[in-house]
């Protein structure tokens, strides 16, 4: 009987951070088919949360409502920001065991402030502390996909870049061009750039100026990230970013 409670709890919480998500609302069948749930179940889930006023019907979606405000607000005043970022670290790392870095800027180098590190036999090395060239790492390209074209040809006036290995990108223009394609798929990819036979792919974290505060990034050996996973990997980082972000704004 505890597990079937449990279960049910865990289904209607992941109904409230689903529609956390989506400000318009859902409709139940939207709300179903995104946790492969039998729309019945679904049903009962969202009857429950619409009687405990977390929910409310708008037209044919489901949206959130105020109550589910004021449960966070009390959670907001004794939140820390390394403590927000380490949570949607670990949700990300408990999908993906591979390791995870949090970073900050720090001049032309992102400095590792938070690590998580895999349970796997072979996983690349790293500590905190550690500052690496933003042109060469996935954090460090997120960083610089949230500034201008123009920021980013000034924080590099001349021209080219140093290599750390044979596929570090050559030049501040060759760089331009990857940021370009970051900033339109959301999410960027470092493949062996910055130590051989590992790569990764990182996000921005925006704070309440719209300018990048944080980022993350998940990092694996190359073999282990094939563009599959990487892509899965992105859609992990971007729904940590989302959440987190959020909860810097209402800090």
């Amino acid at each position: 009987m505890t597990e079937t409670v449990n279960r049910t709890l865990q289904r209607g919480l992941t109904i409230l951070e689903l529609l956390s998500e989506h400000p318009d609302g859902l409709e139940l069948h939207e709300i179903a088919r995104a946790l492969d749930l039998p729309k019945s179940s679904a049903h009962n889930l969202i009857k429950t949360l619409l009687s405990m006023r977390y929910v409310r019907l708008v037209g044919a979606r489901y949206q959130l409502t105020l109550k589910t405000f004021e449960v966070g607000a009390a959670v907001v005043q004794t939140t820390d920001v390394t403590q927000v970022l380490r949570q949607y670290m670990q949700q990300a790392f408990a999908e993906c065991n591979e390791t995870m870095h949090c970073g900050v800027l720090s001049g032309r180098d992102v400095l590792y402030i938070d690590k998580i590190e895999s349970t796997q036999s072979i996983r690349m090395a790293s500590h905190v502390g550690i500052r690496m060239p933003l042109y060469a790492t996935a954090m460090g390209k997120a960083f610089l996909a949230a500034m201008s074209d123009s920021e980013v040809r000034a924080l590099y006036p001349e021209e080219r870049l140093t290599p750390l290995t044979d596929h570090t990108i050559p030049d501040v223009e060759a760089l331009i061009a990857q940021l370009d394609a970051i900033r339109a798929r959301g999410w960027s990819m470092e493949l062996q750039e910055n130590a051989d036979n590992v790569s990764c792919v990182g996000v921005a974290i925006l704070g309440r100026d719209g300018r990048a505060a944080y980022a993350l990034s998940i990092s694996a050996p190359s073999f282990r990230m094939t563009p599959e996973t990487m892509a899965t990997c992105g859609a992990l980082l971007l729904r940590a970013k989302r959440r987190i972000e959020r909860v810097l704004r209402a800090l």
